[in-house]
């Protein structure tokens, strides 16, 4: 019980010290996040682009890498540019780019095993452009025991690629070696990473309600201006997410692997 509360504890200390890191350069930081979402979110969901997710999925532990080794330098208070860091990870660009290989062969794995699931979700959608009430009753009793099978499958993915990168950039471990110490590492810290991305998690939706709720108001007086509020704050809380997670995940790093 000790355990798992001093686990936690760590968890939560893990949040205090990313809140604290992004709040050194807040604008820096978005910007990376901004970077980080229009490369692997948008840009692959653009129509005619859609080839080029599986060269974001390639790249991510690279880009992962630099954005990583920009956090520690602020933290560190080292002056380095991204071209120094590019210099001085590029002999593990071919590892990292490997790691973002086995990352593609495991995603297309999980699209055969959950493609009976997608087909069966797109013949309840078809060409509707609204559903009757049981429609949609039988379009999520099947959406979410896609999503649960989706999670799960994805979990022994996150954790084989959540310290990974850095092992690999920083610390010279091949890509093996790292994976294994990736899954190792967050086994041994797992109640202290859950609880971090609970309470992440958890702050991000208190915050959209909240500034929602006055968006709401807003709209109410002046629609148009409140439409365009809306899709702001959306933006703005994935921005900030994305900025929080990266911190998290460096700050995570450092601790567990501080002795390597």
């Amino acid at each position: 019980m000790a355990i798992l509360q001093s686990r936690t504890q760590t968890g939560i200390s893990w949040v205090k010290e990313s809140v604290a890191l992004f709040k050194t350069a807040p604008r820096k930081w978005l910007s990376v996040a901004l970077a980080y979402v229009g490369l692997f979110m948008m840009l692959p969901s653009i129509p005619g682009l859609q080839f080029f997710a599986f060269i974001s999925i390639l790249i991510w532990p690279v880009f992962l890498a630099i954005a990583i080794a920009l956090y520690r330098n602020a933290e560190m208070k080292k002056q380095q540019n991204v071209n120094e860091i590019i210099t001085q990870i590029q002999p593990k660009i071919a590892q990292l780019v490997g790691l973002g290989g086995a990352c593609l062969l495991y995603a297309v794995l999980v699209s055969f095993v959950l493609n009976s699931d997608l087909q069966g979700l797109q013949t309840l959608i078809g060409d509707k452009d609204e559903m009757t009430e049981s429609q949609m009753m039988a379009f999520l009793q099947t959406m979410f025991p896609l999503l649960l099978k989706l999670s799960l499958l994805m979990i022994p993915l996150m954790m084989a690629t959540w310290f990974a990168p850095m092992l690999i950039a920083f610390n010279n471990y091949n890509l093996v070696k790292a994976v294994k110490s990736s899954i190792a590492g967050s086994l041994q810290y797992m109640v202290a990473l859950g609880a971090a991305w609970i309470v992440l998690t958890a702050g991000i939706l208190v915050l959209m309600l909240a500034v929602g709720i006055v968006a709401g108001i807003i709209s109410a007086m002046v629609p148009m201006l409140g439409q365009m509020l809306m899709s702001f704050i959306v933006f703005g809380c994935l921005l900030l997410a994305t900025a929080l997670m990266l911190a998290f995940q460096y700050v995570s790093y450092r601790d567990v692997f501080r002795a390597a």
